[in-house]
């Protein structure tokens, strides 16, 4: 064998220009994206509510000359909201920093790390709070043989025996009906997006209504088919395996859509169906109360630096009647 050999002439280096790690886009999570966030000043307080029935009660009546007026009034309640702080943080040792390779930015990966698990969390928080039967004015359910426009309405990726139009329409009126508001906004899972941009009735009225369509369905032309302002789709994925076991991948969100009248801002009497209390004061005012911070730990070891994250919010549905729901709306 001739010497020296392709191994002894070269020894074995990490490459400084790439290196491989599963950050998320941030377009994938959405929990900042749908309801208006409310900056608050403490942790806890509370809000008004005024009636729906109150307000919506055909009360006037005639009246004779010389007579008074019916009298009226609306009720008034109160509701509250928790900003409960979240946290995770990793220690950062002076031995591990001195002896990084130059392709390893410790503290940005460390950073990054540390925020998508903060947007995991506070995306599988908004599903638990938004994206769940039995929270909403209406919930529908998927099913095979379901009827359209029903409370167990066609899966949509049966694509010859499912409308989605007829099941949005029958929100909307549904909404309209109940609140005097025609929903925005359409959250979508990403099964059901897949179901919708595939399915044919939409491609049929996408490709003869709109002169610029290229065979290509996003959220944008779905918002014009379904005649509300945004879509929005669900994209994030989480490990739900503990640490050392094998990895089992998941959807934050899956086989699920939400229509909803949204606010475009908070205000005084304006009705929403969600919105964020994000606790400002606390964290400072960012997108969801999010902050990160390096905090020297001396005492567990000279020159020992924790990254932290922590985040402050309550997500709370305040008006139940602005939302339709569709559960299990996809067969997979």
């Amino acid at each position: 064998m001739p010497e020296p050999t392709v191994s002894d002439v070269h020894v074995a280096a990490a490459l400084t220009n790439i290196a491989t790690a599963y950050y998320q886009d941030n377009d994938n999570f959405i929990a900042d994206k749908v309801f208006p966030m409310v900056p608050v000043q403490h942790q806890t307080d509370l809000y008004f509510r005024w009636s729906r029935a109150d307000l919506l009660r055909d009360d006037a009546q005639q009246r004779s000359e010389g007579s008074e007026s019916v009298g009226t009034g609306v009720g008034l309640t109160t509701d509250s909201y928790i900003a409960k702080v979240w946290a995770l943080h990793q220690d950062i040792g002076p031995q591990t920093r001195a002896n990084a390779d130059a392709a390893i930015d410790i503290d940005v990966a460390s950073t990054r790390m540390l925020m998508q698990k903060m947007m995991i969390r506070r995306d599988r928080f908004f599903a638990t709070n938004f994206m769940a039967a039995s929270i909403w004015g209406t919930d529908v359910t998927g099913a095979a043989g379901g009827v359209p426009g029903t409370a167990t309405t066609a899966f949509w990726d049966d694509d010859s025996n499912s409308d989605p139009f007829t099941d949005i329409l029958t929100g909307q009126t549904t909404i309209l009906t109940n609140t005097g508001f025609l929903p925005n906004t359409l959250v979508l899972s990403w099964n059901a997006y897949q179901a919708l941009r595939k399915h044919p009735l939409i491609v049929d009225r996408i490709k003869y209504t709109t002169p610029t369509f290229t065979g290509t369905i996003n959220e944008a032309l779905l918002a014009q088919a379904f005649d509300v302002d945004r879509v929005i789709v669900s994209k994030a994925a989480f490990n739900s395996a503990a640490q050392g076991l094998a990895f089992s991948g998941s959807l934050v969100m899956s086989k699920t859509a939400l229509l909803a009248y949204v606010a475009p801002q908070p205000g005084l009497l304006v009705p929403t169906a969600g919105y964020t209390f994000g606790w400002s004061s606390f964290t400072g005012l960012n997108s969801l109360g999010i902050r990160m911070a390096q905090i020297p730990m001396n005492w567990l070891g000279l020159g020992l630096v924790r990254n932290e994250a922590e985040m402050a919010f309550d997500m709370k549905v305040v008006g139940s009647e602005l939302g339709y729901f569709f559960n299990t709306i996809t067969s997979v």
